[in-house]
C-alpha cells in the first residue's frame, strides 16, 4: 500500500536554522489551507494507505477543530488499512488537551515531538519557542493521554553545545516514555538567520571531528538503552521503527499532499507548488519528472544504503531485472576495498567507516 504525506506549512515562529516551506502566523489563511488540502485529497479519492504522516512546519500549530477537520478528511477520502500507522509532528508549547483529544479521535497512533535539545541556552540560540521543561511535560502529557508510540527529535552540533550538554539531552530523552528517537546534525542552510550569525562570528559551532564524536557516542549510548539504529539518523525500540519513513528508504510509492509536497507514483516524481497563493487558489501541481531506469536504480541505492540493513541483492534484481553487482561493480569494488561497504547475508550495506562518509559513498551510485 502507499503512504501519504501531508504538509502543514504553519508555525508559531520560524526557527533560526529552518529553510523548509513554512510560515509563522498566517492564522487567517489556515482554514482556507485545510479546504485546499481536502480538494487535493479528493483527486486521489479511494487510494489505499497503510501509513499517514502529517508534518510541517508545526501541525499542532493548527487549532483542535482544524486538526479534527483534517483527520476526518483523510479518513473520508482514503481507504485506511486496519492497523495503519498515522503520525503527526508536534512541537512543545503547541500541544493542548483539546488537540490531544482531536488527534486520538482522528486515529493518530504516533506522535513525533520536535524537541531538538534539553538545554535552554541551545534552544534559545536556534529559535525554539519552548524550554526543556515544556518539552518534558509535552511528552509526558501525550503518554498519559494514551499515546504509547512517541518519537522524539534531537539535534547535534548546535551553538553552545558541548559533549556534556549533548549527553544531558540524550539522558533526558531516554528518561521519557519514548519508543523512537531521531538525531540529526545541524546543517547550516543558505539564507537562514543562523547562517548569517555563523558567518558574522556570533555563533561558533562544533567542528567536524566533534560532530563525528557526537555521532558515534549517540549510536553506542542509545544501543545500550535498547534503541537500535535502523537508519543513519534514526533509532527505535524493536517494532517501533517509523513505517512511513521506511517507505521512502525502501522506494515504495507515496502521495504528497500540500504546499511543496512531493509524490512518487508510477515511476514519476511529482512536485507541488511552493507558492501558497497558487495553492490556495487550487493550482496544486508545479512539476513532474519521469525517472529513467538509471534514475530509479540510483535512487534505490541512495535511499537503501541509508538503512543499516542495507540493500537486498535479491530485491534489487527482482525490481530491476539486473544484478546489483552487475549494475555497480566499480563503485562496490572501490568502497569494499576502502572498508566502507560490505556484502553479507544477501545485503550490501555501509560499514561503520562507511556511515562516516555515507554521502560520498552514496553519490557514486547516482
Amino acid at each position: 500500500m502507499k503512504g501519504l504525506y501531508i504538509h502543514i506549512p504553519f508555525c508559531v515562529r520560524k526557527c533560526e536554522y529552518c529553510d523548509f516551506v513554512s510560515f509563522p502566523g498566517m492564522e487567517r489563511e489556515r482554514d482556507a489551507y485545510i479546504s485546499a488540502l481536502i480538494s487535493e485529497m479528493e483527486l486521489y479519492r479511494g487510494e489505499s494507505l497503510d501509513t499517514v504522516f502529517i508534518g510541517g512546519g508545526t501541525p499542532t500549530a493548527l487549532t483542535a477543530e482544524q486538526l479534527s477537520r483534517l483527520l476526518l478528511a483523510v479518513h473520508d477520502n482514503f481507504d485506511i488499512a486496519s492497523g495503519a500507522e498515522i503520525t503527526v509532528e508536534a512541537n512543545p508549547g503547541t500541544v493542548t488537551d483539546e488537540k490531544i483529544s482531536a488527534l486520538l479521535a482522528g486515529g493518530v497512533d504516533r506522535v513525533s515531538v520536535g524537541v531538538q535539545s534539553f538545554n535552554d541556552n541551545e534552544l534559545k540560540a536556534i529559535g525554539r519557542i519552548h524550554d526543556a521543561e515544556t518539552a518534558k511535560e509535552t511528552v509526558e502529557k501525550l503518554y498519559a493521554a494514551g499515546f504509547e508510540n512517541i518519537s522524539l527529535d534531537l539535534m547535534a552540533s548546535l551553538p553552545y553545545q558541548t559533549m556534556d550538554s549533548f549527553k544531558h539531552s540524550l539522558e533526558a530523552a531516554v528518561a521519557l516514555p519514548i519508543k523512537h528517537i531521531s538525531v540529526y546534525s545541524l546543517i547550516i542552510e543558505e539564507g537562514t538567520p543562523i547562517e548569517r550569525k555563523y558567518k558574522d562570528g556570533v555563533y561558533k559551532l562544533p567542528d567536524e571531528d566533534t560532530d563525528r564524536e557526537l555521532y558515534h557516542f549517540t549510536a553506542e549510548f542509545l544501543r545500550r538503552r535498547g534503541f537500535e539504529r535502523y537508519e543513519i539518523s534514526n533509532y527505535a525500540m524493536p517494532g517501533y521503527e517509523s513505517r512511513h519513513n521506511l517507505k521512502y528508504w525502501t522506494y515504495a510509492e507515496y502521495l504528497g499532499i500540500g504546499l511543496a509536497a512531493h509524490s512518487y507514483l508510477d515511476g514519476m516524481r511529482r512536485y507541488n507548488t511552493s507558492d501558497i497563493k497558487k495553492y490556495l487558489s487550487g493550482s496544486f501541481g508545479e512539476d513532474e519528472t519521469i525517472l529513467t531506469d538509471d534514475d530509479k536504480r540510483g535512487e534505490y541505492m541512495m535511499l537503501g544504503l541509508r538503512k543499516t540493513e542495507g540493500v537486498s541483492a535479491a530485491a534489487f534484481k527482482k525490481l530491476f531485472g539486473i544484478g546489483l553487482y552487475d549494475s555497480y561493480k566499480a563503485a562496490i569494488d572501490k568502497f569494499t576495498r576502502a572498508g566502507a561497504l560490505e556484502f553479507s547475508d544477501g545485503f550490501l550495506r555501509l560499514t561503520e567507516r562507511g556511515l562516516d562518509i555515507a554521502n560520498t559513498v552514496m553519490c557514486e551510485f547516482i
